[in-house]
């Protein structure tokens, strides 16, 4: 478990600094390949296993190239994040979620302008 744990740190730091900026050369394909992480990390917890299917449509429409969906998805991933983070998570992973979910909504932000 604790492998599992250190992972999603990692995944956590991945995600925060590609949506904040701090990523060297964050690209869609990164975007993608980080998206695709997650997926398969949701989906090894049954108390997770709903995050799939938005993660899913998000990794969909930046391979589309839709920026109005990616902007929506964001927004809904920013609340299910901070739902996920007031009801379920415990300990460190409640307020990095709540940090995930501020950076979701600034992203998503920044693309409708």
């Amino acid at each position: 478990m604790a492998h599992h744990d250190q992972k999603i740190d990692t995944m956590l730091d991945d995600t925060l600094a590609a949506l904040g900026g701090s990523a060297p050369a964050t690209t869609p394909d990164t975007g993608v390949n980080l998206i695709q992480e997650w997926i398969g990390v949701v989906r090894s917890n049954v108390s997770t296993q709903w995050v799939a299917e938005p993660l899913e449509k998000l990794r969909d429409a930046i391979n589309g190239n839709n920026i109005r969906d990616v902007e929506r998805i964001l927004y809904d991933l920013s609340g299910e994040t901070i739902d996920l983070a007031n009801n379920a998570a415990q300990g460190e992973y409640k307020e990095r979620l709540q940090n995930l979910s501020t950076a979701l909504k600034d992203f998503a932000r920044n693309l409708a302008n």
